[in-house]
């Protein structure tokens, strides 16, 4: 069963190696059909990338929830005066 897995893999040129970047790519970005059904055959024989994209997964949403945390949206924020007055002065300086 190994045997035909791995010329399954070979043949449809399916390595971890080629196969890491577009699980990466297919997280952020939609991916054409063929490229998202070879992912899809290759995590269903390789248990490493599988793993490898749940991690990848853990890691992209803790890092998303941390940015939440350190700089939260103030809807209601401005400029100090003294701000607003120098970004003026550039702007009329560069006319």
């Amino acid at each position: 069963m190994e045997k035909m897995m791995n010329s399954l893999l070979s043949w449809l040129n399916l390595t971890c190696e080629d196969t890491s970047p577009l699980i990466s790519e297919m997280m952020d970005h939609r991916v054409s059909f063929i490229k998202g059904l070879k992912i899809k055959i290759h995590l269903a024989m390789c248990e490493v990338c599988l793993y490898y994209k749940e991690q990848l997964g853990i890691i992209r949403n803790l890092s998303q929830n941390l940015g939440r945390e350190d700089f939260p949206v103030n809807i209601n924020a401005t400029l100090p005066a003294e701000s607003k007055e120098k970004i003026k002065k550039m702007i009329e300086a560069n006319k």
